[in-house]
């Protein structure tokens, strides 16, 4: 018994957190079943009973069944476990070797041994993760045996004061993750605010960022009773990134978080980590609104039903110049500019919207005939046979000439383009016009859709695709909550629309993100009800200390 006894009989550092909070923190970081885990290297620093190694298990054996590849040995190679108190280190040994035995692993005590690690973290040398999750020791100062607080203090800036040793664990696990790796702790809140704490906190302000903080205060995030303030805590190895914070009323809630109602107000946390104060977004703030909430309208692109006969290159040999449209597809957008491959779409449509006499296009006439067979196989030609030389969606002339944002479905994070009134956009890009065909008002909307503001939500609302894409779906773009583009001031207006035509995302994101925090009225943080769920700002504040 390294710490000694607590005042209810419990080990000072033993604290064993619920499966539900275990499962909402590996959804975080990212450790999911439905995710190629093979090469994922993650750690529990202090295992305890090894409930999150437990679970990392669990994924990973699905995983590998997902994507064929060896589980024994991803298992043995990539997740640690380490506890220090030998007495559990050998007993996590033997659930795991029992869990890993009923999943039909050969050699599971073998690979137990291998996961498990029986040594002091803040002193071993375990290498790199691209992950570290867990539940760190609450020690108190004066539990720590003097000798290892001395030798803590040698290895860890910020392990100053009368601090917890759970102040170690963070600086030694942030250094511990690779390139874009995170950490996710559940842990005593207390350093975010007490003197003790400042040191982790500049460090972190300055070396890291904070994708989230879940307040967990009101709820019960553990096996036993604890009077020890919890949240969880997300970090990441990016430099750049803004933080939403959130309070809870239970557990239950985690799973549902990010769903509440005004969910999207963030702000930059910077600072020299002197102090973090959390305070409510108020009714004096100006409310967020919808993208068509500001008088813009998003739209997606035709769908021919028969690409290979309405778009090509070589239609302007065949077909009328007054029945053709320059089209753009996905792939003329990249990197934020557009480079049109010359492909041209067949308008079959009047001014008037209904479809164009063939009679009066006779070159057109004569080579839709040529495909008619194989246009009628379409579902909408067989249902009305009619309209057999229609496109699925109408095409309306007008929205060429017109201004636009074009977002490819699936689309990388980079500049977003705009089309001054070149192109008619494929099926497979979504666009944006705006009620006045101002380019002005979409060059302020594509740099705010740029902002860490916005993809931050698209994260959440979309579907996330392999290799950190997201869906710029209209079903998804009409759930973004923005502030009101047109009341920002000229100043703001100018400077975003320059930053925005220099792809100067790290520009935008300072620029809107003082603007909100200007817009935040501060007052004392309320206290949630049981049940509800709240999402606040994170403001950062000079210390009073």
């Amino acid at each position: 018994m390294l710490y000694g006894l607590r005042s209810n009989g419990g080990e000072h550092g033993s604290v064993m957190t619920k499966l539900e909070v275990a499962q909402f923190m590996l959804d975080s970081i990212g450790y999911i079943k439905t995710a190629n885990l093979e090469t994922t290297t993650i750690l529990e620093p202090a295992a305890g009973n090894g409930v999150f190694v437990s679970e990392c298990l669990r994924r990973l054996k699905t995983s590998s069944d997902e994507f064929s590849f060896d589980f024994s040995n991803a298992a043995g190679n990539n997740i640690r476990a380490v506890e220090l108190d030998k007495d559990k280190a050998d007993g996590l040994i033997e659930k795991i070797a029992s869990e890993l035995a009923e999943m039909h692993v050969r050699d599971a005590t073998i690979i137990a041994r291998m996961i498990v690690l029986h040594e002091d973290f803040l002193l071993s040398e375990e290498g790199k993760f691209d992950m570290v999750v867990g539940n760190p020791p609450y020690v108190r100062y004066d539990n720590i045996p003097k000798a290892m607080r001395e030798k803590y203090r040698e290895r860890f800036e910020t392990f100053r004061g009368r601090g917890d040793l759970y102040l170690a664990f963070f600086e030694k696990s942030i250094r511990s993750i690779k390139k874009d790796g995170r950490v996710c702790f559940i842990c005593s809140d207390r350093w975010m605010k007490n003197s003790y704490g400042r040191h982790l906190r500049r460090l972190i302000s300055s070396e890291y960022s904070v994708p989230f903080i879940v307040n967990m205060n009101n709820s019960s995030a553990f096996e036993e009773a604890v009077d020890g303030y919890p949240s969880i805590i997300l970090i990441s190895d990016a430099r750049k990134g803004s933080t939403r914070y959130v309070e809870v009323g239970d557990v239950s809630e985690l799973s549902r978080i990010w769903h509440a109602k005004n969910a999207y107000e963030r702000i930059v946390l910077d600072g020299d980590g002197e102090s973090w104060a959390f305070r409510p977004i108020t009714s004096a703030c100006k409310p967020l609104k919808t993208i068509e909430e500001q008088d813009f309208r998003i739209g997606i692109g035709v769908a021919t039903g028969a690409d290979r006969i309405f778009i090509g290159k070589e239609l302007p040999r065949f077909v009328e110049k007054e029945a053709l449209l320059p089209i753009v597809i996905s792939k003329d957008v990249q990197g934020g500019e557009i480079v049109w491959s010359g492909n041209f779409v067949i308008n079959p449509f009047s001014e008037e919207g209904g479809l164009v006499d063939l009679d009066a296009r006779p070159k057109l006439r004569q080579y839709l005939n040529a495909a008619k067979n194989e246009l009628m196989k379409r579902h909408m030609s067989q249902k009305t046979p009619s309209r057999w030389y229609g496109t699925i969606d109408p095409i309306r002339k007008p929205l060429t000439g017109m201004p636009k944002i074009l977002l490819p479905d699936i689309k990388k994070r980079q500049k977003i383009a705009i089309d001054d009134g070149s192109y008619y956009p494929h099926h497979n890009i979504y666009y944006i016009t705006e009620k006045q065909g101002s380019l002005r008002a979409l060059k302020l909307l594509a740099a705010i859709l740029m902002s860490d503001f916005a993809y931050e939500q698209m994260t959440d609302i979309s579907t996330l695709m392999r290799g950190g894409y997201v869906r710029w779906q209209s079903q998804n773009l009409r759930k973004l909550k923005l502030p009101a583009i047109k009341d920002f001031p000229p100043s703001l207006q100018n400077a975003l629309i320059e930053a925005y035509d220099d792809s100067n995302q790290v520009g935008i994101n300072t620029l809107l993100n003082r603007h909100l925090d200007a817009e935040v009225k501060l007052e004392k943080p309320s206290v949630l009800p049981q049940g509800e769920v709240k999402k606040l700002h994170m403001c950062v504040v000079a210390s009073t200390e």
